[in-house]
């Protein structure tokens, strides 16, 4: 017990320093791709799933409206929030993006206990909407200059992960399951087996980049990556073609296809932190799996959903 406790905490000092040790490139002014990526989800992400959130409460959909309302609100807030350096000023104004999410997440909550089940029909949306709440926590945390007991980068990394693994993904499995629930049973049961790996793995993989526990390094990816790999595969196989807008069924197509790569690398990366196998380092990580996630399979196949 000593020591595999002792094993655990020496895997996260190892996993905090080599992340403390290679910073995130920078690209605009005083900006790195990960402030970007960060920065895109209030402007361009959020926006797009709000507005395609599969919620049937009354309550929640008035919630939901009412996000989407505050939400150019937020974005700007957001935006601010970058403007000084990192501290309680900055945290004050990043709080005007969290009260968006947290809006969206009573919205959440209320569809689940308006429709008093944890069926994949309202557990995925419900998700969806609070794992939004909790990226917005997480960035008011980064923007504070608040450690939480970790480095800087791993909050803004977790930050980043719930915005897009957890609202985005999960809530392109809610639609994608919304969408099969015509189709046969065994398509059927493996989307809502998707989703349900999406919403597990989402808040694994945090822990174990909060945390470097060995089997959580491992497991939360596999976990996420296993569910969004197959959410894609139902998008390319059932969802795409049956779209009838061209710009649609290419988005969707686009976004289904160029996430293999990161999902892989996601999975290699975690993996190499507790085996002595080769991957990424984490500069080269962010560019090609933050970028290939957030823009061509989160920000595409929103917009394809959107579309269609």
């Amino acid at each position: 017990m000593v020591s595999s406790a002792c094993g655990g905490d020496f895997a996260r000092r190892r996993y905090i320093v080599r992340i403390t040790a290679q910073p995130f490139p920078i690209l605009v002014g005083p900006l790195s791709l990960v402030d970007l990526l960060l920065l895109l989800a209030p402007i361009a992400v959020v926006p797009l799933g709000l507005r395609l959130v599969p919620v049937s409460g009354t309550q929640a959909k008035r919630l939901l409206r009412a996000a989407r309302m505050l939400q150019p609100a937020g974005a700007v807030a957001a935006i601010l929030s970058f403007v000084p350096h990192t501290g309680m000023p900055a945290a004050v104004v990043a709080l005007g993006w969290l009260a968006v999410c947290a809006i969206a997440g009573l919205a959440g909550l209320a569809e689940l206990i308006e429709s008093r089940s944890l069926r994949p029909a309202h557990l995925l949306p419900g998700a969806a909407l609070g794992f939004l709440t909790v990226a917005g926590a997480w960035f008011v945390a980064y923007r504070a200059g608040t450690s939480l007991g970790y480095s800087t980068p791993i909050v803004e990394l977790t930050a980043v992960h719930f915005h897009y693994a957890g609202f985005a993904a999960t809530l392109m499995s809610a639609l994608t399951f919304a969408a099969l629930r015509e189709r046969s049973p065994a398509v059927h049961l493996s989307s809502a087996a998707a989703g349900l790996l999406v919403v597990a793995g989402t808040p694994l993989t945090a822990t174990g980049i909060a945390t470097g526990t060995a089997a959580l390094t491992v497991i939360g990816p596999v976990l996420l990556a296993t569910g969004i790999l197959t959410t894609a595969a139902l998008t390319l196989l059932f969802i795409a073609p049956a779209r009838r807008a061209r710009a649609g069924r290419w988005l969707l197509t686009i976004s289904a296809v160029v996430v293999v790569l990161p999902m892989l690398l996601g999975v290699d990366y975690a993996a190499a932190r507790v085996l002595p196998i080769p991957a990424l380092d984490l500069r080269t990580m962010a560019i090609v799996h933050g970028d290939l996630n957030a823009v061509f399979y989160v920000l595409f196949g929103l917009a394809g959903w959107s579309i269609a």
